[in-house]
Formats: C-alpha cells, structure tokens, sequence
C-alpha cells in the first residue's frame, strides 16, 4: 500500500513540476517572477508585502520554504522578505492555479485562477480577513498587468455537499458559479490544476487519504442534477467569453451522453500519468478538447466540430501564419492537428488576424456561437429534466442566472443586442451605409460608403426593421463613432448629414459600461435609467412645412397643432433605453398620436425609477429643431412631475392639443392615459382656461387591480412573470402577473413559501411550452410581508448583503 501510495504521490508530483515548467515558458520574465510571488506573499504577512490588513490576517502555508528563485523574485520587485522561519501551525492547506494556465489553453490575455485552500480550523471572521487580503493581492498584481483571481475553498467543502450540507462559509466567489455546479468544478480542477505551494492533491480515483496530502473529496460522483445548473453558469460566463464557454458546454454534453458511466477528463489525464505519459497529448485542454471531437463524430456533426476547432484554435493563441510566433511546446501539436483537420492557409490566417475582424466578421462569429451554446443547453435540458433541480443550486440564484440570461438571448425584436468583442480591437467604420428593402421592408447596415460596387464586395451587418436601431446599434458596439461619416442609399445629401449628426450626438450618451446592474435590480422589476427620444429620424413633416421658424418662436406656436391647418410638427419618436436590467431597446412610434403613446409608454417605468431618469431628446427635423426638441422635452419634464403629484384619491388632467384633436391626459398613482376630450366641450374648456384640472378618483368597478393590494400594481412591469406571495392562516395567498401584466390569483393550501417557490421555478425550468415561448424567463418572487403598517414586496432569497454586489 505505501509502495503504491509513493508511485501515485510521485506521479502527481511530477506532473505538477511539468505544468508549472509549462506555465512559465509561455509567461514574459517579469510574470515569471510574479507567478512566484503568490505563495510568497499568501506565507508571509508584512507591512512591508503587498496585501497587509493588519495583524490578525491568517498566514502560513504548509511545509513552505523560499529558495533562491524566490529571492530572486523579491529582490528583481524590490521586496523586503522576512527571515523563512518555519510555522507551527500554518493557516493554509495550500494554494494552486487551475484553469488554463500550464494548458494548451493559456495565451497572453489568460488570467490565474488560484485556489487557496485553507486550514478547517479558521473562523469565519478569519476567512473574512483573507479574502480581504486575496482582494488587495488581486489590486497589486493587476498593476503589473497580471490578473490573478484568489478564491479561498474550504477544505471539506466539497466533501460536506456531498453528504447534503451547507457549503462551508460560502467563500466561492461569483467567478466559479457559486451553487449552480459543484462537482463538475471540483473535476476542473482535478484535470487542470498544479501546486504552487503546499500539500499535493491527492485527485486520482479511489486516493486513500494521507495526513501529507490533501483530498478535497471524490469527482467520479457526479450527479446527474447537477448538469443543468452547470450549463446555465456556463452559458452565463459565455456572455463574456462565448468561445471558451462553448467548449465547456459541449464537454458537458459530451460526459451527459455517457451517463452514468461518464469516463472524466481527468480520468483519462490521470490513466495516461501512470503510464508516464507527461506530452503535449496529455494535456487538459488539449484532453477537453479530444473528448468534445470523439463526441461530434459520433453523432457525424461536421458543423459544430468546426465551430468547435476553430474555438480550440483561437482559444490557444497560437498563431501558425505569423512567422514571429514562438514555437513554444504546444506549437508543434497544434501545427500537426490543422494539418489533420485539412484547413487552407486563408483560413489559417483569418483566424490569426483576429484582432483586426471588423465587425460583421465577429457578428457572424458571435452568432455561430450562440447558436450552438443553446443547441447544447437544449439538450442537457432534455437530459437533465429527467431528474430535479440540484438541492444545492439555490433558487435565488437559478432566479438571477436566468434573467440575465434572458437578457442577452432574448428575441425581443426591439432590444440592441451587444456583440462579445473577443480579440478585436477595434471595430470602427468610417463610412456605413443604410440601405432599404422594399421586398422585407428592413433597412440593412453596411460598413461602406455609396458606391455601387461597394455592395459587391461587402454584405449587410445587421438588418432591423427600425432605422433608429441601426444607429444605436452601431454606436452601442463601437462601430459608429464621432468621424462616421453616415449615408442612406437614394436619398438626399442633406439627409445624410442630418443622419450623421444624430449619430454623432449618439457616441456620447450610448456605450456597453452602462450595462452593469446589482442583484437587487435582477431582483426586481425593471424601470429606466436612460432615455434618449428622435424625433422625426423616420417621418419629417416640417420638410413640408413653409413658415418661418422665427415667427414660430415669436408666437410661441405649438409644434403639435401648427397654424391654420392644425399641422402636427412630429411625425415619428423612436424611442430608444436602457433599463435597471442592463438592456438597451428602440421602440418606434409613428402618425398623428406618437408623441401621445410614447409618454404612455415610458410614464410606468420612469415612475417605478427611484432617481431621476437621463433624458435626452434629439430631433432630426429638417425645420423646427429646436422648438420641437423644446417642446417635447417640457412636456417630458411635466409629464415625470404631474405623474409624482398624482395621489390615490385624485386624478389630474393635463390638456394638449395635437393635429386637429384635443386631448386630456389623465395621470394618478397608477400611471397615465389619454382621452379624446373634442366633444367635452365644458370639460375642455375648463381645462383651456386652468391649464390643469384635479378631479376626484373615479369609481374603479371591475379594474382588474382594484381587488389588489397596491404593492402589486407599483410592482407591475411588462416582460416579467412575477410572484407575490403573502402566507395566511387559510393557506398561501399566490399573485401572479404575467408578461403582459395579466392578473391571476389563488390560495395555496398545504405548501409553505420555499416549497412552492422550488415547485414553480422547476416547472418553468423544464417544462417545454414555456421554453418554446420564452427560453430563459424565469419568475421574479417576491413575499408580501407588512412593515409599519404598510405592507411591502421583499424580493425573496437574495440577502441584504448580496443586494448591491454585481452580477
């Protein structure tokens, strides 16, 4: 047994010296020394080392000693070492990089995940205080240009979920899916890792525990539950990094095809260890990817093996073209497998010129991407619908991954979707062009100017029915910027610079760091933050209109109801905005009655906003420019004042007189709305001559919201499904809102609030109607609780502490 014992103990430690080798040959000098430091400064703990946070920070690492590569490293950074004195009771276990780094998948924008594995004995206050210190290790490597990610795991934390318990201090950070997978992370971690410092990792199947090594528990064990979280945490990273997120989702399909007799990537690195087999072929990435390819031919799916190569390839960062590439110990093997998979050299070279993709080679790119992330997820769907949800995968969680989720895959025709920018640089035109089909009615985007032979040579970047949203489109990614010159294909030379100059009054109000939102926002119903308002970007009556806009303002004319003929000056709003979920949407609004559906369109989510809502009205009027941005701006600001003055009891009445017909518009606590008020002549004239009128709260009969509490109608927001629930005496009282703001309501009998919470988000996770119809809109719960009196909605299972932290 200990002969055994030393064979697999000296394996492990081996392959721990090569990866660390390997790790190092593709880092600069300068990283090298950095990459040593980590356990350096995690051993020590000085005011004089990076990270001090005061006296009481736990240190030490187990059987730690520097050597001269070490000092070395100190004294090329100008650090003050203390005297390596041993530790009596060393605090951590041992500290480990995983991921990609020492793999075929590590290239120069890679970062270090580092896995501080910690002494069972710390507290939680002193867990606490180390991740302080990981933050400020993080901060002071990030200077130099090295991203390292420390997240402390407690040493039985994996062993303890095993046997249902609460993960320990919950210290996995939000980079490694908190609840949403488990063990597969501990199998990553298993197939990837090696030491920098501390006890060897006893990860070979059946490892027989040992005071001098260390073994974070059994990944054999896989649960067939666990797939689906793991899938959803994997297409959430993929909002960031698609083609490495697909990779891992396909390796997830590929163990699920397998089950339950799932050979692991770290099985077959491990078998091949033992044989003393320490190549380039024995690699974890490289073993990801082989497992992936095995899978595709199976099933002869030559598309999805392509995409899957060609994501394997740029994830590597070999560039095979460019004759200033270093043929460090992976380019021979990657030479050899696109000489295998039969690729011609432009292919070769496109990809290698990744950095400099315009932009409707990465829309092609992020596309196939989505594509085939979802195709996957479908299928573990299928897969995982045969068993429940993970007991370890927190509701609240699987709440929030979807809603962000639902935000970036959504089909909503009128939200701007964001392209992933992967390795390009820089995607700015300095011409584009819009083109209008008679045949679809879209108008499609070109990155060329007017030429006819331009067409021929380029394709259409992105299509929309809305004009507008070509614009916002195209200044949101970057590819409009101020410079860009704009055109629209037959007509005017003076349109053109009008469409230019609202770009150009776009690039500063549009761009993807606005994009950023809190738990508590998923959490809670959306409202706007931003609005910004064309007017007349599709429709212009003024090019018609023959007065003079000095007389105009000296009248003080209203744009909405011109001169004799009662002429409305606004012909189209397009609305376009960002919300408290991080989505930007143009909706488009057209005819006589624009003006008057855009405020009832924006009135209940500027409403539900807390602060002030942005504003900014641009208008492309070829006359009246001025005046028609004033004018909708001051009926926007009374608009946002009446709607705050409103009270329950009463109702106040604005009139407005747009084309040839007068309006009312009626705002309370519950929003607003307009009436055609030309046969209510004493009612208008009482308006005509007080500007505003407050009359009593009408009788509200059988308005669906009457028998509600108000709560619920403050809450209310189209596109989410929403819960309330208030528990009783006789049951659970169940509200339900859907996306359309439809109201349902029952009382639940026999079931408490996290049961029947679990029992809908299953359902709605699984259940294949809903999926056709909305593929990630999870519900938003919410529980009905009375707090002074007043009853509230509290968003229910996200803590207090966890409400500004971003997702």
């Amino acid at each position: 047994m200990v002969e055994k014992l030393d064979t697999q103990e000296c394996a492990a430690e081996r392959l721990d010296c090569i990866r660390y080798a390997r790790a190092s040959a593709l880092l600069s000098p300068l990283k090298r020394y950095l990459l040593r430091l980590i356990p350096v400064f995690l051993h020590h703990h000085s005011e004089k080392l990076p990270g001090y946070n005061g006296p009481f920070t736990p240190k030490g690492i187990f059987d730690f000693h520097l050597n001269s590569e070490d000092f070395e490293a100190c004294d090329t950074l100008n650090l003050q070492v203390p005297v390596n004195t041993n530790k009596h009771n060393p605090m951590i276990e041992g500290v480990y990089s995983m991921g990609s780094t020492a793999s075929f998948g590590q290239n120069s924008q890679s970062d270090i995940d580092v896995w501080l594995i910690h002494s069972k004995l710390m507290s939680k206050n002193q867990c606490e205080l180390l991740a302080q210190k990981a933050t400020l290790l993080t901060e002071w490597f990030a200077q130099y240009d090295f991203e390292v990610n420390i997240y402390l795991v407690h040493p039985e934390q994996f062993i303890m979920a095993q046997e249902d318990q609460a993960d320990l201090y919950n210290c996995m950070g939000h980079e490694h899916s908190g609840s949403a997978q488990h063990w597969l992370l501990l199998e990553e971690f298993y197939r990837s890792h090696f030491r920098l410092a501390g006890k060897v990792i006893a990860w070979w199947p059946n490892a027989v525990k040992n005071s001098h090594l260390l073994s974070l528990g059994d990944a054999q064990s896989l649960p067939a539950s666990e797939y689906f979280g793991a899938s959803l945490w994997q297409l959430y990273k993929g909002v960031e990094k698609p083609h490495k997120a697909l990779l891992k989702v396909l390796l997830l399909e590929a163990y699920a095809s397998e089950y339950p007799n799932t050979q692991l990537v770290s099985e077959r690195i491990w078998q091949r260890t033992l044989e003393g087999d320490f190549s380039a072929g024995n690699d974890a990435y490289y073993l990801l990817y082989e497992s992936i390819e095995s899978y595709l031919l199976k099933l002869g799916d030559a598309r999805r093996l392509e995409i899957t190569r060609r994501c394997f390839y740029l994830k590597c960062g070999v560039r095979l073209s460019l004759p200033e590439q270093a043929k460090d110990w992976r380019y021979y093997k990657i030479h050899q497998l696109v000489e295998d998979w039969g690729w011609a050299p432009s292919l070769v070279e496109t990809l290698d010129n990744c950095e400099h993709w315009h932009c409707g080679q990465l829309q092609w790119f992020n596309e196939q991407l989505n594509e085939l992330m979802l195709g996957s997820y479908q299928t573990l769907l299928h897969f995982a619908s045969a068993h429940r949800l993970s007991e370890s995968l927190r509701i609240s969680e699987l709440g929030l991954l979807t809603r962000k989720l639902h935000t970036y895959f959504s089909e909503d025709e009128h939200q701007i979707m964001t392209l992933n920018q992967l390795w390009s640089r820089s995607l700015t035109e300095s011409h584009l062009s819009i083109i209008y089909s008679e045949q679809d009615r879209n108008y499609y985007l070109y990155r060329c100017a007017p030429h006819p032979r331009n067409f021929l040579q380029h394709s259409a970047v992105y299509h929309s029915k809305s004009k507008a949203k070509l614009l916002v489109w195209a200044s949101l990614n970057g590819v409009s910027v101020e410079g860009t010159r704009w055109y629209e294909v037959k007509k005017s030379k003076r349109r053109a610079t009008f469409l230019t100059t609202a770009a150009d009054r776009l690039v500063g109000l549009i761009d993807i760091g606005s994009m950023k939102v809190s738990k508590l926002a998923l959490c809670q119903p959306w409202h706007f933050k931003k609005l910004v308002f064309l007017l007349n970007f599709n429709s212009d009556p003024t090019e018609q209109w023959v007065g003079q806009e000095i007389m105009a303002d000296y009248l003080n004319s209203n744009v909405f109801s011109m001169g004799k003929s009662c002429s409305n000056m606004l012909g189209s709003i397009d609305v376009i905005s960002l919300n408290s979920w991080g989505e930007w949407h143009c909706h488009h609004f057209e005819g006589q009655k624009a003006l008057l559906d855009t405020l009832a369109f924006v009135t209940p989510g500027m409403r539900r906003a807390s602060q002030d809502v942005a504003m900014e009205v641009i208008s492309c009027a070829s006359k009246l420019r001025s005046q028609t941005e004033r004018s909708v701006k001051n009926l926007l600001d009374r608009t946002v004042r009446l709607g705050r003055d409103a009270q329950e009891s009463s109702t106040l009445v604005y009139p407005l007189k747009v084309g040839k017909i007068r309006y009312g518009i009626f705002f309370n606590n519950r929003g607003m709305h307009f009436e055609n008020l030309s046969d209510a002549k004493s009612f208008y004239q009482q308006l005509s001559k007080r500007k505003l009128v407050e009359i009593p709260r009408p009788e509200l009969g059988n308005e669906p919201f009457s028998k509600i509490p108000s709560v619920i109608q403050d809450y209310a927001a189209r596109g989410a499904i929403q819960y309330f629930l208030r528990p009783r005496s006789e049951g659970l009282d169940v509200f339900i809102l859907d996306e359309n703001n439809a109201l349902n309501h029952y009382v639940q009998e026999e079931i408490d609030i996290e049961g029947l919470v679990s029992q809908v988000s299953h359902h709605h996770a699984f259940n294949d109607s809903i999926l056709e119809r909305e593929q990630f809109n999870m519900p938003q719960f919410f529980k009905l609780e009375r707090l002074n009196g007043k009853l509230i909605a509290l968003p229910f299972g996200v803590s207090k502490e966890a409400y500004e932290a971003e997702f």
